[in-house]
């Protein structure tokens, strides 16, 4: 009687054993793949800016925007026109009008997964160190940039602003 209750026991655990392993494989395959690094979306983006003569696509393509940023950004570009002036005179990715982009190096500075994520960029723009931060969020499955600002101005603010005189740059 003995025998048989060990006997018993051990098919018990082993039964249990390979319950576990089918539980643990399912919700490996249930759970989503990590998203990629803030990073790897920011860093991209410089890329034309080392090519000569290379090609810009329009503004609203330059970057993957949230709703948010979009939002704020066509209703400065609607003010704009309205006051025949441009608001957002400079290229924000760079902080320049012009350039020259050397030492390019783009990292991801802090994250809350699938939320909100601050990547930055830092370079030399014709011997000038610059750094740009981009605050990120999870929107739509992927990184979106929610703002872009650098220790003179914000991006959001300068959207919201009702014209060129609220500009720091």
């Amino acid at each position: 009687m003995h025998r048989r209750a060990i006997i018993l026991s051990a098919a018990a655990l082993a039964a249990l054993a390979a319950c576990s392993r089918q539980e643990e494989a399912k919700t490996d395959a249930e759970t989503p793949p990590p998203a990629p690094d803030p990073a790897s979306v920011i860093r991209p983006l410089y890329d034309r800016y080392l090519t000569p003569d290379a090609e810009f696509p329009e503004f609203r393509d330059q970057a993957p925007w949230s709703a948010g940023l979009w939002a704020l950004l066509e209703a400065m570009t609607a003010r704009a026109e309205a006051i025949n002036e441009p608001i957002l005179d400079f290229d924000p990715l760079i902080d320049a009008q012009d350039y020259q982009l050397t030492n390019i190096n783009v990292v991801t500075e802090a994250i809350a997964a699938g939320s909100h994520a601050t990547v930055r960029a830092s370079f030399a723009n014709a011997g000038r160190p610059t750094e740009v931060v981009y605050d990120m969020i999870w929107e739509n499955d992927g990184w979106r940039v929610d703002n872009i600002r650098t220790s003179n101005w914000d991006l959001r603010q300068i959207a919201a602003a009702p014209s060129a005189n609220a500009i720091p740059h």
